[in-house]
């Protein structure tokens, strides 16, 4: 409700109603927590941003090149989201940067988010951006930006939705520190593989199983979106992104070229570009909050995580929705389309 009296306000407030006070001359004292709109453009921003999707990115962008396209995508997508924080999970040892520290990444990773973010013209999120834990979760302490931001944005929202594309580390920590947040966040995990794929090797579950245990086991409102078998859908080549980010930008320039350079480095002879593609994995994350429609999911009874990284299934736990197969082309439709693409 909108009003300019602030007695109708306050009646309003007690009885559930959420209430916007025009700031006029004559309502300037006794506002007793009214929120105060000074015109009728603030008061559609502020009603815009109430509809949006309050999410957290949480990323380890410089392990590979797909969290700078999932980045990409994501602010591309500010009609549907509300970016509340982007925070830095950790790696090691990957295939694309195989000789890093956690701390080396950590801080590849916050200065790789800056760079995005500057190539997007949105220098104002970098105050959004966080370094999380530089260790393990059973290993580490849970007082670090990352864990604390989660928790002051999960306790001052209705609802949090946290695009996880890295370790689940960071969420793990806040949900032990903070077990009240459960109830408040959802989280959509891009992590482990189908059940079709008999183990879950691979690198954002293998790396921390304790974290995606306790994740699992909280209660707290779960999508896991498997990458063998479902995120690998989301194959592109280099010639694809260069008919469709053909737009000359800094931006376009910059994607078109760590996709060509990431490729090359796994590449042993000239032979393997023939054919070959990449998968930009991340996508899927940012894509499910912006049109679930795209995806086939099935809710489940929530598996229990074993210790040697194995599904164990089961029928009497809390319910999680696992993702099956997603739409490709609808995917990449969109991603390209706000890119720039002209139809």
């Amino acid at each position: 409700m909108f009003d300019d009296v602030r007695t109708n306000c306050h009646q309003l407030q007690e009885s559930g109603i959420k209430c916007y006070l025009m700031g006029t001359d004559y309502n300037q004292k006794n506002l007793d927590g009214l929120t105060v709109v000074k015109n009728w453009k603030e008061l559609y921003e502020v009603i815009n941003n109430m509809e949006k999707k309050k999410v957290i990115l949480d990323t380890d962008m410089y392990n590979e090149i797909d969290d700078q396209f999932a980045l990409t995508y994501l602010i591309k997508s500010l009609d549907v989201f509300d970016l509340q924080a982007i925070t830095i999970a950790p790696f090691s040892k990957s295939g694309y940067a195989n000789t890093m520290t956690i701390e080396e990444g950590t801080e590849k990773s916050y200065e790789t988010t800056l760079k995005i973010l500057d190539l997007l013209n949105k220098p104002e999120f970098k105050s959004l951006v966080y370094k999380g834990t530089t260790k393990y979760f059973k290993d580490s302490e849970d007082d670090n930006d990352a864990v604390n931001k989660i928790i002051e944005i999960a306790n001052k929202n209705d609802k949090t939705t946290i695009l996880a594309i890295g370790a689940i580390t960071n969420v793990a920590l806040a949900i032990k520190k903070a077990p009240e947040i459960i109830s408040k966040i959802k989280v959509v995990w891009l992590g482990g593989n189908t059940f079709l794929t008999k183990d879950n090797s691979e690198f954002n579950f293998r790396q921390d199983i304790k974290a995606v245990q306790t994740v699992f086991d909280s209660g707290v409102e779960l999508v896991v979106i498997p990458c063998r078998n479902v995120a690998s859908n989301l194959s592109t080549t280099i010639y694809e992104l260069q008919h469709y980010l053909s737009e000359n930008t800094e931006l376009n320039k910059y994607l078109i070229d760590i996709f060509i350079k990431c490729k090359k480095s796994f590449m042993k002879e000239p032979k393997d570009e023939i054919g070959s593609s990449k998968t930009l994995w991340d996508l899927s994350a940012i894509a499910y909050e912006i049109n679930a429609d795209w995806f086939k999911t099935e809710m489940i009874s929530c598996p229990n995580v074993l210790d040697n990284g194995l599904y164990e299934q089961t029928d009497d736990k809390h319910n999680v929705i696992f993702v099956n197969d997603l739409y490709r082309n609808k995917i990449y439709q969109d991603f390209f389309i706000k890119m720039g693409y002209k139809i």
